[in-house]
C-alpha cells in the first residue's frame, strides 16, 4: 500500500488485509479530502511503526516501554477483557465503557470522574472538528486542545481527553510529564479502536480507563518506566557520543585539515567543528522521529533519510561488512544537510535555514569550514553508526528512538561536552578503574590494552577524566522549583499590567516579557521557561482575545503551510500553541555564556523545541550570544552615574546612548521570521540596531577599561552626541581593545538594547546556575588535563613530567601563560567592577552574579531564580550583597540542599549546601522584607515529602 500524497509517496507493506480495508473504509468516511488525508496520514503510520496498530505516541511515553514493558504486565489479559466491550464504541459511550462518570462543564466540555474524583476535562469533537485546528463553537476560535487545557487548569485537573469518533486521545496538562516532550499540545498518547487488534486491547484500558488514571493506576507506573528507559537511553547514548562519536569526529577532521601537530587552537577549532556535525544530525535525527521532517510522508526523503541510513548501518553490523574509503556516506549526509538549509521541493521539505546548517562564513564560521572538508566513509561511517544505534539493555543493537528524547534529555548529553576538551594522546592510554584517580586518563603499563592509542585524538574534562556527564547540571525538579518560585509570579504581575491596558495596547505589550539565564550553558533553563510561559499565554488569551496576537499567529500559520506546499496535508494542524512558543522565543528569551559551543547548544535546543514545519528556524543570533556575563557594563546606570561623576550638570538618559537603535528594534521586534525573507530581513534589522549602537559600544568598552586601569575617562561627556560618531576606532577605542582583549566583553545595553530602553528597564526575571568557581589557574589542574596519569605520580615524578612536557610542548606553556594572564584580567575586572564586595576574600564568580542578577533586573518587580552555594547566603564576602536584598527586596525566599551522598550535584563535597533561591527587587520598598525559608533537604525524597505535605 502507498500513499496518500506525493509523486513518490512511502510504501507500507506487510500489513494486515482487514485493518487496510477498515483504513481505507474510514477514510472514505470523512467529511472532505483534508479529512480523508489527515486520517489515512495517521492510520497508516500506526499500522507501520513498532508493531502498534492503532496507537500514537507523540512524545507521551516511551515507544519500547509500550512494545516491552507493558505486554507483560501481570494485568495485561485482565486489562484485555475488561477493554473488549469498548472497540466497538464511539463518543460518550466509549468514555462511559471506559469507567468514567460525565459532569457537563459548559456547552463544549465535560469533567471526567473516575472513583468520583474528578479526573479529566473531556472534549467530543464534531464530525468536522480537528484537535488543532480552530473551532468556531469555541470563544475566540480556539482550538479544541488549547481550549481543554484552559479548562483543566482552570479545574485543577491532571489530564485532557479528546474523542473524535473512534479515536480517544490523551494529554498530560503538566509541563514535566512526557518523556520526549514538547509542547502542551503536542505531547500527547492516541488509540484508534478500530485498527487496534483484539489480542491488544488491554492498551485502551491500561492507558485510558478512569481506573488507569487514578493516583496509583497503571498509566503511573507506565510513565515512571517510560522515565527510567528514556533516561537510561540518554545515558547510553550520552556515553556512545563521548567515547565514539566526538573522538571519531575530531580525528577524521584533524587529518582533513591536514592537522598532523595540532596546536590547542587547532583542536579547539575541530571540537567545535566536530559538534557542529553532532548538532546537525541530531536536529535531523530528532526531526525524523519527531515527524518534524517529512520521513513518514515522501517516499524521495525517506529513501535518503538518516532513519533509512540507520536501517542500513544496522545491515552492515550484522553482515559484518566494514566501511570502504570512499566519502558517499558523509556526502549523502550533507546533501540532507543542505535540504533543511535550502529547501528540496521534490523531497517535501522548505527551507529552514537558521545558520545552523548554513556554509556561508559570516552566519556560521564553523560551518564554512566544514564545507570545505570531506570525511572518509571508514570515519565518519562509525561515528554515524555509534550515533544513530545503541544496544538495548538486553544488547540488542537497534536504532535510537529519538521520540523517547526529549529536550531535557538532550540537555545531560550536552552538558558533559561543554566542560570538555580534545587532546591528542602523546603516548598509548586507558582509564584508570579504581582508586581516588578513577575515571582518568593515564599512560598503559606494560600489556595493557590502550583505550587511546598513541597519536589519536580523545576527550576529557577539566581533570583529565573521560566523564560524559555534566558536573553542574541542575536537575530538573530545581528548575521548576526555581520557576514556581520567580517565573510564575512574575507572569501574573505580567498578567496585571496587561489588564489595566485597552485591546490595542494589550497586544503591543503581550510579549513585552523578557526572561535570562546569564550564564545558560546548554539552555536546560530557559527551554523549560519556554513551555511556562507559552501556557501561561495560551491561557490568557483563552480568556481575553487579542485580534492582533491572533492575526500574529494566522501569519505564521499560512506562512508554514504556504512553504509546506502540497506536503501540508501530511503534517497535522498547526495548532496556535506551537505558533505561540516559537514567538515566545524569539521575542522573550535572552542567554549569554562565554563558552561558545554553549551557546550553539542553547540554539540548537530552543529550535528542536520550538520547530514548526514549514517555518525557518528562528533568528536567535542576537537573543543567545557569546560573551562574559561579568565584564563589562551591566546596566545603563553605570554610564549614567559616571556622567554625574564627571559632569554633575550634565542630565542624560538611556537613549542618549542606545536610542539611535530604536527605529531597527521596531522592526526587528514586528517580524514573525514566517519565511527566509523575514530572517534575512530580521539579519538586516538587527545589523542596523548593532550599527547604531556601535559608538554606545566603544563607550561602554571605554568606561570598562578604564575601571581596570583606575583612570578617568579620556573625553567630555557633555559633547556626547556630536564626538560620537569619531570615537569608532579613535585612539581611546584602540586603548581600551587591548586592555579588554580576550575577554569576550559582553555589554548588557548593547546587547540587549530594547531590554533597557523599555520603561520597565531590565529583564523581568533571570533564571540559572552561574558558576562558582574563583578567578585564577591551578597550575596543577591545567597539567592534569594535558599530562594523563600525572595526579597518580610521586610529588619527585611529578616535578620531572613538568620538566619534560614544558620541553616537549611550548604551545601548552604558551597556553598556560595566557590563561593566567587571562585570570588576572578578569580578577582586576571583577574588582573595578559594580560588584560591592568583591575585595572581601576571594573575587569568586558566584559573588559578582550575585550582583549583576540583582542590576539587571527591572528596579520594581523583578525577580531572580538561581542556584547560589552557601557562601552566598552566608559569608563574609557576600554580606553586603545580603544586606542589599534585606533592604531592597519585596520577597527573600530560600530552600536549602544538603548534598549528602552526592544527591544533588555529582561533584561537589557532599556535605556542602547548595540555596535555590528566589528574590523579587523593590528599590522603592520599606525595607520589610518577605523571608521564607525552607531545608535542609538531605534527599530526593525529603524534598518531595515536603512538596506532599504542602511545603
Amino acid at each position: 500500500m502507498c500513499g496518500p500524497v506525493g509523486e513518490d509517496p512511502p510504501v507500507y507493506s506487510n500489513l494486515d488485509a482487514g485493518q487496510v480495508e477498515r483504513v481505507c473504509k474510514e477514510a472514505l468516511e470523512q467529511p472532505s479530502r483534508q479529512a480523508a488525508l489527515r486520517s489515512l496520514r495517521d492510520s497508516l503510520g500506526s499500522l507501520e511503526e513498532d508493531g502498534l496498530p492503532g496507537l500514537r505516541n507523540e512524545g507521551f511515553l516511551a515507544s519500547h516501554e509500550l512494545t516491552a514493558g507493558v505486554p507483560n504486565r501481570s494485568d495485561w489479559s485482565e486489562a484485555r477483557d475488561k477493554a473488549h466491550g469498548s472497540l466497538s464504541l464511539t463518543g460518550r459511550d466509549l468514555l462511559l465503557s471506559l469507567g468514567f462518570t460525565i459532569d457537563p462543564l459548559d456547552n463544549v466540555t465535560d469533567v471526567l470522574r473516575a472513583d468520583d474524583l474528578k479526573t479529566a476535562v473531556a472534549v467530543l469533537l464534531t464530525e468536522r472538528e480537528t484537535p488543532e485546528a480552530g473551532s468556531e463553537r469555541i470563544p475566540g476560535n480556539m482550538s479544541p486542545v488549547s481550549y481543554a487545557m484552559h479548562r483543566a487548569k482552570e479545574e485543577s485537573l491532571d489530564w485532557v481527553i479528546l474523542v473524535h469518533g473512534r479515536k480517544i486521545r490523551l494529554y498530560p496538562v503538566n509541563t514535566n510529564v512526557g518523556v520526549g516532550r514538547r509542547g502542551s499540545t503536542e505531547t500527547f498518547l492516541e488509540c484508534h479502536t478500530g485498527l487496534i487488534p483484539d489480542d491488544q486491547a488491554a492498551y485502551l484500558w491500561l492507558l485510558f480507563s478512569a481506573e488507569a488514571l487514578t493516583e496509583s493506576g497503571s498509566l503511573s507506573s507506565i510513565l515512571a518506566d517510560s522515565e527510567d528507559y528514556a533516561g537510561d537511553l540518554a545515558s547510553r547514548l550520552r556515553d556512545r557520543i563521548y567515547v565514539e562519536v566526538i573522538p571519531r569526529l575530531a580525528e577524521g577532521l584533524a587529518e582533513a585539515r591536514g592537522l598532523t601537530h595540532p596546536t590547542a587552537q587547532d583542536l579547539s577549532d575541530t571540537y567545535q567543528m566536530a559538534m557542529w556535525t553532532l548538532f546537525r544530525i541530531l536536529f535531523i535525527a530528532y526531526g525524523e522521529d519527531k515527524d518534524l521532517l517529512p520521513y513518514r510522508f515522501n517516499g524521495l526523503y525517506q529513501k535518503r533519510s538518516l532513519k533509512a541510513k540507520a536501517k542500513e548501518l544496522l545491515e552492515l553490523t550484522h553482515s559484518g561488512e566494514g566501511f570502504g574509503e570512499g566519502d558517499t556516506w558523509w556526502e549523502e549526509v550533507k546533501t540532507i544537510f543542505r535540504a533543511v538549509d535550502r529547501g528540496n521541493p521534490s523531497w517535501g521539505v522548505p527551507a529552514y535555514n537558521g545558520g545552523l546548517f548554513s556554509n556561508n562564513a559570516e552566519e556560521s564560521p564553523i560551518g564554512a569550514k566544514l564545507e570545505e572538508v570531506s570525511l572518509p566513509d571508514s570515519v565518519f561511517g562509525p561515528a554515524l553508526e555509534h550515533l544513530l544505534l545503541v544496544p538495548t539493555k538486553e544488547g540488542v543493537l537497534g536504532p535510537v528512538d529519538f521520540r523517547s528524547l526529549g529536550v531535557r534529555e538532550f540537555g545531560t548529553i550536552y552538558e558533559g561536552l561543554l566542560e570538555s576538551e580534545l587532546s591528542v594522546a602523546e603516548t598509548d592510554l586507558t582509564v584508570q578503574k579504581t582508586g581516588k584517580t578513577a575515571g582518568n586518563y593515564r599512560p598503559c603499563k606494560e600489556g595493557e590494552e590502550p583505550d587511546v592509542a598513541q597519536g589519536n585524538v580523545y576527550l576529557h574534562n577539566a581533570s583529565g577524566a573521560r566523564k560524559s556527564t555534566g558536573s553542574y547540571y541542575t536537575q530538573h525538579f530545581a528548575v521548576e522549583h526555581l520557576l514556581d518560585r520567580a517565573l510564575e509570579p512574575a507572569l501574573t504581575d505580567h498578567f496585571e499590567r496587561l489588564d489595566a491596558l485597552d485591546e490595542l495596547e494589550a497586544a503591543e505589550s503581550f510579549f513585552d516579557f523578557r526572561v535570562a539565564d546569564i550564564a545558560m550553558g546548554s539552555g536546560h533553563f530557559l527551554v523549560a521557561a519556554v513551555d511556562r510561559i507559552e501556557t501561561r499565554f495560551s491561557s490568557y488569551l483563552a480568556d481575553r482575545y487579542l485580534p492582533f496576537v491572533a492575526q500574529e499567529l494566522d501569519h505564521l500559520r499560512k506562512a508554514a503551510l504556504d512553504a509546506l506546499g502540497d506536503a501540508a496535508s501530511s503534517y497535522s494542524d498547526l495548532e496556535d500553541n506551537a505558533l505561540l512558543r516559537r514567538l515566545i522565543a524569539r521575542r522573550c528569551i535572552y542567554g549569554v555564556d562565554i563558552n561558545a559551543v554553549a551557546v550553539q547548544l542553547a540554539r540548537l535546543g530552543i529550535w528542536i523545541h520550538t520547530f514548526v514545519p514549514g517555518l525557518p528556524l528562528s533568528f536567535l543570533d542576537r537573543n543567545l550570544v557569546h560573551g562574559n556575563s561579568l565584564v563589562g557594563v551591566g546596566d545603563l546606570s553605570e554610564l549614567v552615574e559616571k556622567v554625574k561623576e564627571e559632569a554633575p550638570l550634565f542630565e542624560t538618559t538611556a537613549a542618549d546612548f542606545v536610542g539611535d537603535a530604536s527605529d531597527a528594534l521596531t522592526r526587528l521586534a514586528r517580524l514573525t521570521d514566517a519565511s527566509p525573507v523575514e530572517v534575512k530581513e530580521a539579519r538586516k534589522a538587527w545589523a542596523d540596531a548593532d550599527k547604531a549602537t556601535a559608538p554606545a559600544k566603544v563607550l561602554c568598552d571605554i568606561l570598562t577599561a578604564a575601571r581596570i586601569e583606575a583612570e578617568d575617562l579620556p573625553f567630555d561627556f557633555t559633547r556626547w552626541q556630536e564626538k560620537k560618531a569619531s570615537v569608532v576606532g579613535g585612539k581611546d577605542h584602540q586603548r581600551a581593545l587591548k586592555v579588554l582583549k580576550d575577554m569576550h566583553t559582553l555589554h548588557f545595553p548593547v546587547a540587549f538594547p530594547e531590554v533597557f530602553l523599555r520603561e520597565r528597564a531590565g529583564f523581568d526575571v533571570i533564571l540559572g546556575n552561574p558558576p562558582w568557581e574563583k578567578a585564577q589557574v591551578e597550575e596543577n589542574e591545567f597539567w592534569a588535563r594535558h599530562v594523563p596519569g600525572l595526579k597518580g605520580l610521586s610529588q619527585k615524578e611529578r616535578e620531572k613530567a613538568y620538566v619534560d612536557i614544558t620541553e616537549a610542548r611550548p604551545d601548552l606553556v604558551e597556553q598556560l601563560g595566557s590563561e593566567k594572564m587571562q585570570a588576572q584580567a578578569l580578577r582586576s575586572a571583577l574588582m573595578a567592577g559594580h560588584f560591592p564586595g568583591m575585595g572581601s576574600g576571594h573575587p569568586d564568580l558566584f559573588k559578582a552574579f550575585c550582583w549583576r542578577f540583582w542590576n539587571l533586573v527591572v528596579e520594581e518587580g523583578g525577580w531572580m531564580g538561581v542556584v547560589l552555594p552557601r557562601s552566598a547566603l552566608a559569608t563574609k564576602g557576600s554580606e553586603e550583597f545580603r544586606r542589599r536584598v534585606f533592604k531592597k527586596a519585596k520577597s527573600f525566599d530560600v530552600t536549602m540542599i544538603l548534598n549528602n551522598r552526592n544527591w544533588f550535584f555529582e561533584d561537589v563535597h557532599p556535605q556542602y549546601t547548595v540555596g535555590l533561591v528566589g528574590i523579587e527587587r523593590e528599590e522603592t520598598g520599606a525595607g520589610d522584607t518577605t523571608v521564607y525559608m525552607e531545608g535542609p533537604y538531605n534527599s530526593r525524597s525529603a524534598y518531595d515529602a515536603r512538596v506532599k505535605n504542602g511545603g
